[in-house]
C-alpha cells in the first residue's frame, strides 16, 4: 500500500524569528524589571538619607513624612510606597544600627572571650566608637525625653537578648550567683545610660575615663572569683 505523502511529510517548524522575538521580549522585560528595582532601591535610599538627616536636625516630632519626601526630591505619595509612616522609617534606621552594633561586638569581643579584661576593653571601645558615629541616633532613641520610647525599649531588648546568649556560653567563668537574664539587663542598662549620657555631651568626661570606667565595672560586676 502506498504511503500518503501528507503523512510522510516532516512537520514544518515555526519560523526561528518568532522564538528570537519572544526571547528578546523576555530579556527586555527582565532588564526593565531590574531597572525598576534599582530605581525603587535608589528612591528608598534617598528617603532614608533625608529622613536620617532631618530627624537628627529636628527630632522625630518636628519632622513630617512630607518633609522627608521633599528633601529626598520625590512626591509626598512616594514616601508611602516605601514606609507606612515616619516612625517606621525611624525604626528601620534604629534596628539597622543595632544590627551593626551587634556585629561589631561579636567581631571584636568573641575572639577574646578567654581573656576577660581584653574582651571588656574591646566591648567598651566598640560602644564608644558606635556612639561617636551614631550620636544623633543614640540621643533620639535613648536620650533624655527620647521621642520614640517604644523603639528604644525594643532596641534595648534586642541587645539584652544578644548579651544574655553570650553570658550563657560563659557558664563557670562568671560568678555562680549571677542570673544571666538579670545580668544582661543590668549591663545593657548601664551601657545605654552611660553611653547616651556621654553622647549628649562628650565634654562631661574624657573618653579615656569613660572607657576605663566601663571596663572596670564590667570586670568587677561579672568576673568570677571568691563571693
Amino acid at each position: 500500500m502506498a504511503v500518503s505523502r501528507s503523512r510522510s511529510r516532516t512537520p514544518r517548524r515555526p519560523p526561528a524569528t518568532g522564538g528570537r522575538a519572544q526571547g528578546g521580549a523576555r530579556a527586555s522585560e527582565t532588564r526593565g524589571g531590574r531597572a525598576s528595582e534599582r530605581a525603587r532601591a535608589a528612591t528608598r535610599a534617598r528617603l532614608r538619607a533625608s529622613g536620617q538627616k532631618l530627624l537628627a536636625e529636628r527630632g522625630l516630632h518636628a519632622v513630617t513624612s512630607h518633609d522627608i519626601a521633599d528633601a529626598a526630591g520625590v512626591a509626598a505619595g512616594t514616601f508611602y510606597l516605601h514606609f507606612r509612616d515616619k516612625e517606621e522609617l525611624f525604626r528601620e534606621l534604629v534596628f539597622e544600627a543595632v544590627a551593626e552594633l551587634e556585629l561589631r561586638l561579636e567581631t571584636a569581643v568573641h575572639p577574646l572571650l578567654e581573656r576577660p579584661e581584653a574582651a571588656a576593653r574591646a566591648r567598651a571601645e566598640v560602644l564608644l566608637s558606635f556612639a561617636e558615629q551614631h550620636g544623633e541616633l543614640v540621643r533620639l532613641t535613648f536620650g533624655r525625653g527620647a521621642e520614640a520610647a517604644s523603639v528604644g525599649a525594643d532596641a534595648l531588648d534586642q541587645l539584652v537578648a544578644h548579651l544574655e546568649r553570650g553570658i550563657a556560653t560563659q557558664r563557670g567563668k562568671a560568678k555562680p550567683r549571677l542570673h544571666p537574664a538579670v545580668t544582661a539587663q543590668a549591663i545593657v542598662g548601664m551601657w545605654a545610660r552611660v553611653v547616651t549620657w556621654w553622647a549628649e555631651a562628650p565634654g562631661r568626661a574624657p573618653r579615656a575615663a569613660v572607657l576605663e570606667t566601663l571596663v572596670d565595672l564590667q570586670l568587677s560586676g561579672i568576673r568570677g572569683g571568691p563571693s
